[in-house]
């Protein structure tokens, strides 16, 4: 006889030892998660492929990639522990669990490892999440499902699957295959886990598959209840009279990028603008495409450099005939990540408003010529616009703001820029 034990994965327990031989069937439905272990008493048929099982010491070492993921949830400690764990278990170089919007595809938050110093930032900025030919595959498997690009077969090679320009980037880091799966579908965007794996260690075999999918319904669990415990909508009430304290419009955004809490005066401020405004997802959204899309790239840029750490402010400016709105963006680093996200303070001036070139002056120990430059830098103009709109040289131009930046301490133009707007508007 043939002895079926069912192990519901929504229970989101480790799998036991004893059941450990014998994986062969994977059920799955949009209301249920099961895995069917099947025990075989007789021989198998002579011409049914075998099985695959893992044995003792991989289910143990499975059971604690497990625990380590649930536990991530546990000591409110982002995914980081869970990516170190998996890095180690599959031998993978780098991956993440990113949120991407629909049409086009665009990385609105994440958590990544593995990726170089900047990297995703440049990768929010750019056109290739919309031509990523690992997360369109992804995202068009039904939930719950890893798949790879090689499937097990060494005589292949990623690098013939990727577009030119992903591929001088596998090239570059050594990719050797990536796997991955869709882990939800949400209103607004998809939510999808990969991982690259290095040339070196060869593909991901069906054996690394077969533990991927029993780890999958863990894996959709787990990102689920950590949406739910620290990434819904606050109701915190310490937080909002906070902000209501504040003279100023301000809005706070979570780690996926939704608002959390916004303040009166930013409420109002968006109640009568002509060009922001909340969507039903909760999400800051401009009217203008063009615009909405830099808005949209600026806080996940944000919300990467909280997740490491760097508070460095940038400003965006959205405007349309009657209205300029300037947007100082600040990381929220705390001291459980969980908690960090994006501080966002509204600034809303006449589109017409010509700033006081002797406040400016006073302000940021600067020469005519310089608050000159400073005023368009309130504009939202950058060095080639300036100098094409007042007849200089971008070089001119690019002497003024390093001369400002100096004279004021500070390191980035962005800094230069959020200072200018929170002092004059």
């Amino acid at each position: 006889t043939t002895e079926i034990y069912t192990l519901s994965l929504h229970d989101a327990l480790p799998i036991s030892a004893g059941q450990r031989r014998g994986f062969c069937e994977e059920k799955r439905s949009m209301h249920s998660s099961s895995i069917t272990l099947v025990n075989p008493q007789e021989p198998a048929d002579e011409q049914s492929p075998a099985a695959p099982s893992l044995t003792h010491d991989e289910l143990q070492r499975f059971n604690q990639l497990v625990s380590t993921l649930y536990g991530c949830l546990h000591f409110s400690q982002g995914f980081q522990l869970f990516f170190d764990a998996f890095q180690a278990h599959f031998n993978a170089l780098q991956g993440g669990i990113l949120g991407l919007s629909n049409h086009p595809r665009r990385m609105i938050y994440g958590w990544t490892f593995g990726y170089p110093e900047g990297f995703e930032e440049w990768y929010i900025h750019s056109d290739l999440p919309e031509r990523d030919e690992a997360l369109a595959r992804y995202e068009a498997l039904p939930p719950r499902q890893f798949d790879s690009f090689l499937r097990g077969d060494a005589s292949k090679t990623i690098l013939d699957m990727l577009s030119e320009e992903s591929r001088t980037w596998a090239q570059a880091v050594g990719m050797g295959d990536s796997a991955g799966m869709l882990v939800s579908r949400q209103n607004d965007c998809n939510v999808v886990f990969l991982a690259n794996r290095h040339q070196d260690f060869g593909p991901y075999t069906d054996h690394d598959i077969l533990q991927m999918n029993l780890l999958a319904p863990h894996v959709e669990n787990a990102v689920s209840l950590h949406f739910k415990l620290y990434q819904s909508r606050s109701n915190n009430e310490s937080l909002a009279l906070a902000l209501n304290h504040v003279n100023k419009p301000i809005i706070v955004f979570n780690a996926l990028a939704t608002i959390a809490q916004a303040n009166r005066n930013a409420l109002d401020l968006l109640a009568h603008s002509d060009t922001l405004s909340i969507s039903e997802s909760q999400r800051l959204q401009c009217r203008d495409t063009r615009l909405n899309r830099k808005l949209s790239d600026a806080i996940s840029a944000c919300l990467i450099l909280s997740q490491k750490g760097t508070p460095a402010t940038r400003t965006l400016f959205v405007s349309n005939r009657h209205e300029r709105i300037a947007i100082c963006l600040t990381p929220l680093i705390a001291d459980e990540k969980e908690h960090n996200g994006v501080l966002a303070e509204l600034f809303r001036y006449d589109s017409n408003m010509e700033p006081d070139l002797g406040k400016l002056q006073s302000l940021f120990q600067c020469t005519p010529a310089e608050a000159g430059i400073a005023a368009e830098l309130i504009h939202g103009l950058n060095a080639a616009e300036i100098a094409d709109k007042n007849g200089i040289s971008v070089h001119t131009a690019r002497q003024h703001i390093k001369s400002l930046l100096s004279k004021n301490g500070y390191r980035k133009q962005t800094e230069l820029v959020a200072m200018l707007v929170r002092a004059l508007s």
